[in-house]
């Protein structure tokens, strides 16, 4: 082989090699939009702009089922304002609608959600459709039925479904569901109900016990929390979860009482956005840490299986908005 010949092999090596380790490396952002009313305001807007955030995974309904046990889709989305990103839709399906329903009425909700979405959909067609179910080994198979139906009727649209994290770790026990790629929900690991918890929406040293187990047989997308809510307690048993109640209004003097264990007690009763309270109840504020999604971040860059994987952001609220830079360090680390 003479010279110029060895060049121009080597040369093409470099470049293949190159070129693949770019594919690799390929991870885009996206966030959840999970309210029914589609509004996004000008902070949000720029918010999407500056982060090179082109698609929305939007919810446009839940199903459930009505009292003559029927599934039936409520909370369906409003398009306020007209998105200028591409939208995805989820379908958020209980999981007693599968214990209920027989492979007719199955293969009859899979042809009622897909005319639902197309109806409600603002734009011309959709690239994907995303399923949220948290399915169990004993309706596996009915679930997965539904989504080859569902499939089955969405021509080049791609399929994606939720995975929780024991899903992910057990996929011989809870089956791998016959979608196109999935999306691990890397949050709400934590135990909600348990009084000793420190923090039911992302604790790392739960979610590191169901990473690390082999490559999952599903192309895989990613998704991390940013988001904060207060739990109430009495007498040491859960109660509610008040979304709305932040820390800053915990820090009311007047009427909390910071613990040494990080709880805040009640010391009068008192009516809280639409929250009765009552004197010794306790509330137990959560949020994400920036340190603690990077490190979470990290994990999950070592679980990646595809060329162009994605980073889900949940979801498109004011707290998201308002930390634009976390969530850049966040993605670097993933």
């Amino acid at each position: 082989m003479k010279f110029w010949q060895y060049i121009s092999f080597f040369s093409f090596v470099f470049l293949a090699v190159l070129m693949t380790s770019c594919e690799v490396e390929s991870v885009k952002k996206s966030v959840y939009h999970w309210e029914t009313d589609f509004n996004l305001n000008a902070d949000e807007e720029a918010f999407l702009v500056k982060e090179e955030i082109s698609t929305i995974y939007t919810k446009f309904f839940d199903v459930t089922l009505n009292a003559n046990m029927e599934a039936i889709p409520v909370a369906k989305v409003n398009f306020v304002t007209a998105p200028q990103q591409e939208i995805v839709p989820v379908v958020y399906i209980v999981t007693d609608v599968f214990k209920a329903l027989d492979s007719v009425a199955i293969k009859k909700l899979a042809t009622n959600i897909y005319e639902q979405l197309v109806q409600l959909n603002p734009q011309d067609k959709f690239s994907e459709i995303q399923v949220d179910c948290d399915w169990m080994a004993s309706i596996a198979d009915r679930y997965f039925y539904f989504l080859t139906e569902l499939k089955s009727l969405m021509g080049e649209t791609e399929l994606s479904c939720t995975i929780r994290l024991y899903q992910y770790k057990y996929p011989d026990l809870t089956g791998v569901p016959p979608v196109d790629k999935g999306a691990l929900m890397y949050y709400n690991m934590g135990e909600i109900l348990s009084y000793s918890e420190t923090n039911s929406i992302l604790n790392n040293e739960i979610g590191e016990q169901y990473l690390g187990f082999g490559e999952y047989p599903l192309p895989l997308d990613f998704a991390l929390p940013n988001f904060s809510w207060s739990l109430l307690y009495r007498y040491g048993e859960f109660q509610q979860i008040m979304p709305n109640i932040s820390e800053a209004m915990l820090a009311d003097s007047s009427l909390f009482t910071l613990k040494e264990n990080q709880y805040y007690m009640v010391k009068k009763d008192t009516l809280i956005q639409n929250v009765f309270l009552r004197y010794g109840d306790e509330i137990r504020y959560e949020n994400c840490e920036e340190s603690e999604l990077i490190y979470a971040a990290e994990l999950l860059s070592h679980e990646k299986n595809q060329n162009h994987t994605n980073l889900l952001f949940y979801d498109l609220k004011p707290n998201l908005v308002n930390e634009s830079d976390k969530i850049d360090r966040v993605f670097a680390a993933f």
